[in-house]
C-alpha cells in the first residue's frame, strides 16, 4: 500500500517538475521572441535614417549638381554637359529608389496598402511579367505587424524577379488584428529546395526568422518548373 502511495507521489512528482520545465521553456521563447522583435525594430530605424540621409543628403546634393550642370550648359552648351546632367538625374533617380525601398515613407504616412500599391509599381516597371495583388487589410493594423507584411512580400517578389524567371506573380494579403496571411506565388522555373535554405543565410532564412519572432509559420512550395509559392501565417498577431 506505501508503495502504491510512494509511486502516485513520485508521478505527481514528475508531473510538477514537467510542468515547471515546459512553463520556463514557454517564457524563454517569449523572451526570445521579444528580443528579436527589438532587433528587427533596431533594423527598421536604421533603414528609416539611412533612408532619411539618401533622400534629404544624397538627393539634395545631386539635385544641386544637376542645378549647376545645366547653368553651366545654359552659359556654354556641350554636348558633355548634356550626358554629364543626364547621368546625374539618373543616379538622382535611383538614389530616391533606394531611399524608398531602404523604408519607404508611404508605409508610414499612408499605411500598408498604397506601400505595397507602390511596391508593386515600382519593381513591376520595364520588367516583362505581371503582378497581381490582392488585399484585405485592418484600416488600424499595428505598425509593427504592418511592416512585416511589407518585408515578406518585398523579399518574396524579389526573389521571384532575380530568381524565378516568371511572367505571372500574384500577391494575396488578408491581414486583420487577429490574424495574417500572406501568399506569393509565382508561375516560374522553381527550384529543388534544400533544408538549409530555410534556416541559413539571407532570402527565406531571414523572411522565415522574422515571421517565427511573431510566433508564425513561413512555407514553401516549389519544385522544377512548378513555380513557388510562398506563404506565411501568423494568428494573434502578437
Amino acid at each position: 500500500m506505501n508503495n502504491d502511495k510512494d509511486i502516485t507521489s513520485l508521478v505527481a512528482e514528475l508531473n510538477q517538475k514537467q510542468q515547471q520545465i515546459s512553463q520556463q521553456l514557454s517564457n524563454s521563447n517569449e523572451q526570445m521572441r521579444g528580443l528579436a522583435k527589438r532587433v528587427w525594430q533596431v533594423q527598421e530605424n536604421e533603414r528609416k535614417q539611412i533612408a532619411q540621409e539618401l533622400h534629404d543628403g544624397v538627393g539634395q546634393l545631386l539635385t544641386a549638381l544637376i542645378n549647376q550642370l545645366q547653368q553651366a550648359k545654359n552659359e556654354a552648351p556641350s554636348h558633355a554637359l548634356n550626358e554629364s546632367i543626364e547621368l546625374a538625374r539618373q543616379a538622382l533617380s535611383d538614389t530616391r529608389v533606394i531611399s524608398r525601398l531602404m523604408r519607404p515613407r508611404i508605409l508610414d504616412d499612408l499605411g500598408l496598402v498604397p506601400a505595397l500599391e507602390w511596391l508593386v509599381r515600382v519593381m513591376s516597371e520595364q520588367q516583362a511579367f505581371t503582378i497581381n495583388l490582392h488585399h484585405q487589410v485592418d484600416n488600424n493594423l499595428a505598425s509593427d505587424i504592418q511592416t512585416l507584411v511589407f518585408r515578406v512580400v518585398q523579399e518574396a517578389l524579389t526573389n521571384a524577379i532575380k530568381h524565378a524567371k516568371a511572367s505571372l506573380i500574384t500577391i494575396n494579403v488578408i491581414a486583420t488584428k487577429s490574424m495574417l496571411m500572406v501568399k506569393v506565388k509565382d508561375n516560374g522555373q522553381g527550384m529543388e529546395l534544400q533544408p538549409d535554405d530555410l534556416t541559413t543565410g539571407f532570402g527565406l532564412g531571414a523572411m522565415r526568422d522574422r515571421v517565427m519572432a511573431y510566433g508564425g509559420q513561413l512555407t514553401v512550395t516549389t519544385a522544377p518548373q512548378q513555380g513557388c509559392e510562398i506563404k506565411v501565417i501568423v494568428t494573434g498577431n502578437n
